[in-house]
């Protein structure tokens, strides 16, 4: 959903600065929630936010707001507790502020518009499809009442097994050993690529090189729709003394992120080369560049791409690429893995473990 400036985000941040979590005057009645009250439990993917001080897993009530996604990722409505009510809200806005542009401001409403609740980021790490927010504040606003106002943790994405309470535990800056950037050990155990340094974060769309942008928006312009905001976090690679790789964000939806990686000469200069993303014969022809979900194993130059048919999970297309020389001193992708789950069954399971499709030599 496109960035939007409301002078409204302004307007509820200035009435909340001199009022007190708790009002001591009439006040709006917010209702903390637990896991027992979702009708049907928590869905596979949705967006939560609870308050700071609770433990959704350990406390019975703890949860300010909830919005389920369904099997699709299209969100549904949203449900908070004011005093005997369960009002739904939807997402009427989102403003960004920068430095970084992951972080920034999500305001629901009620249909009537008698209820607006504000939900300002101020700390988050996105790990492929799932946003986990360490910081933020949340204001409910109602007519003629003063703001009430809580601080906030929360999870926006596909937790899956993982417990939203690790929100805290989640470092804000990148970890340079193996895996760190993909959460984990790689499910890969093939040849490797070509070894990178750590990753370094790109706070900002300003991080990245302009020759970078311009080839983005000359030959991507409809894989990379909004190149001058980052949907979450980029990287960048230095490869070697004559090149570093940039991982430019594109797309956040509800369970999917898409990157696009690129070249530039190190340090960066006038040029860069957008790498494309080869694949098996039977699809070739079929030009992409977005990785989507994409790990990196900086150590190993190996690169996993997750494209899900669907939030549940349970189908989609798996794929493992190593960063290797390429003719022309410059650098490529190769396919090593394609595995493909067409039915979307309901049996879920790792990616790393559907049908092979593809190998290199088979």
């Amino acid at each position: 959903m496109p960035s939007v400036k409301l002078p409204l985000l302004a307007l509820a941040l200035a009435m909340t600065a001199s009022h007190p979590v708790v009002a001591d005057d009439p006040a709006i009645d917010l209702k903390l929630f637990g896991k027992h009250e979702i009708e049907g439990g928590l869905s596979t993917c949705h967006l939560a936010f609870w308050q700071s001080n609770k433990n959704p897993e350990a406390d019975k009530y703890a949860y300010l707001i909830y919005m389920p996604f369904d099997q699709d990722g299209v969100p549904l409505p949203a449900v908070v507790e004011i005093g005997t009510e369960k009002i739904a809200l939807t997402e009427s806005a989102r403003g960004d502020f920068d430095p970084p542009s992951r972080l920034g401001y999500r305001l629901y409403s009620s249909t009537d518009h008698e209820t607006h609740m504000l939900v300002r980021i101020e700390e988050a790490v996105v790990t492929g499809s799932l946003q986990t927010v360490g910081k933020a504040t949340v204001t409910v606003v109602r007519p003629d009442l003063p703001p009430f106002v809580a601080g906030a943790k929360g999870v926006i994405g596909c937790p899956g097994a993982s417990a939203p309470e690790t929100a805290a535990a989640v470092p804000s800056e990148p970890v340079s050993d193996e895996g760190a950037a993909a959460g984990g050990p790689s499910p890969y155990t093939g040849p490797v690529g070509l070894p990178l340094a750590p990753p370094v974060l790109l706070a900002s769309i300003s991080d990245v090189p302009d020759a970078v942008r311009r080839e983005i928006a000359t030959y991507a312009p409809d894989q990379c729709s909004e190149p001058e905001t980052l949907a979450y976090p980029g990287q960048r690679y230095v490869v070697n003394d004559n090149f570093i790789l940039w991982e430019v964000p594109c797309f956040l939806g509800a369970y999917q992120g898409t990157s696009i990686f690129a070249l530039t000469q190190n340090p960066p200069a006038d040029w860069a080369t957008i790498l494309s993303l080869p694949n098996p014969p039977a699809l070739e022809g079929e030009n992409n560049a977005q990785m989507m979900n994409p790990e990196v194993f900086a150590e190993k130059g190996v690169f996993i791409s997750t494209s899900l048919g669907r939030g549940e999970g349970d189908c989609g297309t798996y794929q493992v690429f190593r960063l290797m020389d390429a003719p022309g001193e410059t650098l490529e992708f190769q396919l090593m893995e394609y595995r493909e789950k067409v039915n979307c069954d309901g049996v879920q399971s790792e990616p790393s473990e559907w049908p092979l499709q593809f190998q290199p030599g088979e």
